[in-house]
């Protein structure tokens, strides 16, 4: 049942778990998928890799970035009540921070690979999911922890799906090249009607780059989810995480319609099994939908 967070018992894997590494990553990402595949009746979990240290001050660069981690941890909490999914996992992890901020100590970044794989499989062990989902190899737009997290809940993946009774599907979470200029003319509106005047930092500037380069041809987009009718549950979860939000009001019913073009759809890229050539679906595999 939704909300569950031991194993599913000795039945096939069902469920879904979605990998990410920061407080955030989930609701931005796949927050309406999870919200969907909750209602429908399938367990559905968070593992969140690191705490989010490093988002105290988001956007800058050479300052002190140091957050106490429980706020964003309790953040994530927060979002999954929203979402109407199980409380989140962590495994614990220093946030690294964006590229050429020097990661931490105990930071994902510098764990070993064997170590955070291990830990990943020893999760979905306990879980038995049918369905993982996690960031695309680039990261979306290259943050060292989403690129780290990619690859090894991939492996992780892997390894499960060797096992018997191991998941059935993985998906990557991905941007389209289609949605980029919309998604940047929608956040510099939404950033008007906020009243942030901060110019866009050094980070944001790459961030905006990173973004451009790494977004997936639509070509090989294979899953749009349509999460209107949980739009407002994605939307809570998001407003749950304010040390990121700078500002942000998602609860505005002025830029109801804006918020609704820029989320109001989630893509995937199913990597295993992989797909025939030209195929599409509107919602994962392995998952419980009902009459949807």
């Amino acid at each position: 049942m939704p909300g569950s967070t031991g194993s599913t018992g000795s039945a096939g894997p069902r469920g879904l778990l979605s990998i990410f590494p920061h407080p955030d990553d989930e609701s931005y990402g796949a927050g309406g998928l999870m919200a969907l595949a909750a209602a429908a009746g399938n367990p559905v979990w968070v593992l969140c890799v690191t705490n989010g240290d490093q988002g105290g001050r988001p956007g800058e660069m050479d300052v002190d970035h140091s957050l106490d981690p429980e706020i964003r941890l309790e953040e994530l909490r927060c979002a999954c009540r929203e979402m109407g999914i199980a409380e989140p996992i962590f495994l614990g992890y220093r946030d690294s921070g964006m590229e050429g901020w020097g990661a931490p100590e105990g930071s994902l970044a510098l764990a070993d690979t064997e170590e955070v794989v291990g830990r990943m499989v020893e999760v979905i062990r306990r879980l038995r999911p049918a369905v993982i989902v996690t960031f695309d190899p680039g990261g979306i737009y290259g943050h060292p922890d989403h690129v780290r997290c990619s690859a090894t809940a991939t492996e992780a993946y892997r390894r499960a799906a060797a096992e018997p009774g191991g998941p059935i599907a993985l998906y990557h979470q991905v941007m389209p090249r289609s949605r980029i200029a919309g998604m940047r003319a929608a956040m510099e509106e939404e950033r008007r009607r906020s009243g942030d005047t901060t110019p866009p930092s050094e980070d944001d500037r790459r961030q905006q780059e990173a973004f451009e380069r790494l977004a997936r041809p639509d070509e090989e987009i294979t899953t749009i989810v349509a999460i209107d009718d949980v739009l407002d549950r994605k939307l809570a979860a998001l407003a749950c995480h304010d040390s990121q939000m700078r500002g942000r009001r998602w609860e505005d019913p002025e830029v109801r319609e804006q918020l609704s073009q820029m989320f109001g759809h989630e893509t995937f890229v199913r990597v295993d099994p992989a797909p025939e050539p030209g195929e599409h679906e509107d919602l994962p595999i392995g998952l419980e939908w009902g009459k949807r």
